[in-house]
């Protein structure tokens, strides 16, 4: 991508700009990951100085701009308030410097205390500690794919070579504008399939599963973490599993499917409580179009307790094929104060939370995370990532593939399941998912 030309004296360049209506879906909601063991050079003032050198290449990027306004706007810093606002971006834990790693259950902890803190007018943080990096990704600004690959990925890259994280330049590219009337057009439009509409109206009439969890007042929350990691080997042997006796469904189906389980057999929701799984769009965009931030929607599952995974792999093969997640982004998108989930899980208005929904998402390997400056003198670092519930009440599922190994993070509220529960589902998932998966099938 093309360095963005901001000659002096050219306004145009650094005026505030609307943030676009698919990514203000979003607002309050925030991705966090905790990293260990990244090369000690990596600090507080080499994250600071390589945005400096960003600002000094385009002051318009994105994860350099305030968020403010009404409508959001990406407003860009001004060079004599940019020391003061990179120290607010990237920010220094108290404590000790002894360089050690923290454990797993501290890595847990430190996560679990970044992720209630509400996303404000910056567009991600940084906070320094003692052996670990804990990022927070504004929702706004991307989902939890584009805050690990770019925004993290991005800049410790630059940070230990010294360049300029290219990747995080304001896109000049007009081919990203309107993504979702680009792809409604591209799917839909031209080829109007009246299926759709009915599969639409008959989901948006039926109000899904209700929870049989008490109702807490909106100013009583709990938000909670458990993060887990099992053995090296399991998606190996997962997806070994599913190649013979569950041919054509993919690992991530497994995967959203076991974790279904998991919380279902350990009392963690009941079994009508609806599921949702995360669905990327831009699979409907023309191969010319590339979408920066978000572009994503859910899918309500029909069976909710995923007791098949070959059912929930036809239902989401067949709503994706006539476009159900694009109605879904449409109907959110109709009203600012819709997120895409409350678009597939329609909830009472009357004031009080109930439990909310499963939210199942996989971010796949963490692969590209290998090229990080690691220090792999103490043993391989850690990555957690986790995202709270964008519904009061519900829970979020985030697996990820690290070190061959199945990790787990659960976000939940502790005024309606008992973390023992939660604890359970998650470590029966890491450890043999494709045990509960055959206890779904013996149950069906």
């Amino acid at each position: 991508m093309r360095p963005v030309d901001l000659r002096r004296g050219d306004d145009r360049s650094v005026r505030p700009t609307r943030v676009e209506l698919r990514n203000r879906l979003w607002q309050g909601i925030q991705t966090v990951s905790v990293i260990t063991g990244l090369d000690a050079g990596v600090d507080a003032a080499a994250l600071r100085a390589t945005l400096r050198r960003l600002h000094a290449v385009d002051p318009t990027a994105r994860v350099l701009c305030r968020l403010e306004g009404s409508p959001l706007r990406w407003t860009p810093v001004p060079a004599d308030e940019l020391d003061a606002w990179l120290h607010r971006l990237v920010t220094e834990a108290p404590g000790g410097t002894e360089g050690r790693r923290p454990t797993p259950e501290e890595q847990e902890t430190i996560a679990a205390g970044l992720l209630p803190q509400p996303p404000d007018d910056r567009p991600f943080t940084v906070t320094v500690g003692d052996g670990y990096l804990g990022w927070q990704v504004n929702h706004v600004l991307g989902d939890g794919n584009y805050g690990l690959r770019s925004v993290v990925g991005g800049l410790l890259r630059a940070t230990a070579t010294g360049e300029v994280p290219t990747g995080l330049l304001a896109s000049t590219d007009s081919t990203t504008r309107y993504p979702l009337a680009k792809a409604t057009w591209n799917s839909l439009a031209r080829e109007p399939k009246l299926a759709t509409w009915k599969a639409a109206l008959r989901r948006g009439l039926d109000q899904g599963g209700r929870p049989d969890q008490p109702s807490v007042p909106d100013d009583t929350t709990g938000l909670s973490l458990v993060a887990r990691t099992g053995p090296v080997g399991t998606m190996a042997t997962l997806r070994a599993w599913g190649a013979e006796h569950h041919p054509g469904v993919s690992v991530t189906l497994l995967l959203m499917s076991a974790a279904r389980r998991a919380l279902e057999r350990h009392g963690a929701v009941h079994p009508s409580t609806d599921s949702v799984v995360m669905y990327d769009l831009r699979r409907y965009l023309p191969s010319s179009v590339d979408v920066v931030g978000n572009f994503s929607a859910a899918l309500r599952l029909t069976d909710p307790s995923c007791r098949d995974p070959r059912q929930v792999a036809e239902q989401v093969n067949a709503d994706v094929g006539l476009g159900l997640p694009l109605v879904s982004l449409m109907a959110a998108s109709a009203s600012e104060a819709l997120s895409p989930l409350w678009s597939a899980v329609t909830r009472s208005g009357n004031g009080e939370r109930t439990g909310g929904p499963v939210v199942l998402s996989h971010l796949g390997s963490m692969g590209f995370l290998r090229r990080l400056p690691w220090d792999t003198s103490a043993g391989p670092g850690q990555v957690l990532t986790c995202a709270a519930p964008s519904i009061p009440g519900g829970i979020t599922v985030c697996t990820s593939e690290w070190g061959k190994a199945l990790s787990v993070t659960l976000t939940y509220d502790s005024t309606f399941v008992a973390r023992d529960k939660v604890v359970a589902a998650a470590e029966a998932l890491v450890e043999r998912p494709w045990s509960l998966l055959d206890e779904a099938g013996e149950a069906a």
